[in-house]
């Protein structure tokens, strides 16, 4: 195709390759898993794209907050005990780490589901069977990331509720959106 017009077409079949010894049922199950998983990593890229700047965020604001003698012991407890829930939660949906040091490909904290979800996601996409601990790690990653969804959500929710507390003494926390 050049400028729009098709110079020349040819027919094209694809077959696959004759080295990976897969079932057509082995090669939809693992295509849809992948799938599933692929859903569930865009979701909680969302999710981790929203907590590693609130976790930021919020180290900064203690500081701000306990310098300021005018605010509250209340708000300042709530500004803290969220800080310290945010930053228990971080690590759990840290993004992969792509090179460098500390990280091969795809690799993250030991702890954290996103990485594990890229991992499980590729070895599913490998072009043969994958192996007990790949599969084991997308049966991990699929129970537990929803719940680590759901408790990100109810952080960002505190957030919102915070930072509009915080706004009548000048501080700003600005919360993520919750992921659907």
């Amino acid at each position: 195709v050049v400028d729009g017009k098709i110079l020349e077409s040819r027919p094209l079949k694809v077959i696959a390759d004759p080295e990976v010894v897969l079932t057509e049922a082995e090669r939809k199950k693992l295509f849809d898993m992948a799938m599933e998983l692929h859903e569930l990593q865009r979701r909680a890229n969302e999710v981790a794209a929203g907590i590693a700047p609130l976790n930021t965020r919020l180290t900064e604001l203690s500081k701000e907050a306990a310098s300021k003698s005018d605010l509250p012991a209340d708000l300042k407890a709530s500004v803290d005990t969220l800080q310290k829930d945010v930053a228990e939660l971080a690590p759990k949906l840290a993004m992969p780490v792509f090179g460098g040091r500390g990280g091969g490909r795809g690799g993250g904290p030991a702890d954290s589901l996103v990485a594990r979800l890229a991992q499980a996601k590729t070895a599913l996409m490998g072009g043969m069977w994958p192996t007990e601990a790949s599969m084991r790690a997308y049966a991990d990653s699929k129970a537990q990331l929803p719940k680590a969804m759901a408790d990100a959500n109810v952080l960002f929710t505190r957030a919102a509720t915070l930072g509009s507390a915080l706004a009548k003494h000048s501080l700003t926390l600005t919360a993520p959106t919750p992921i659907k």
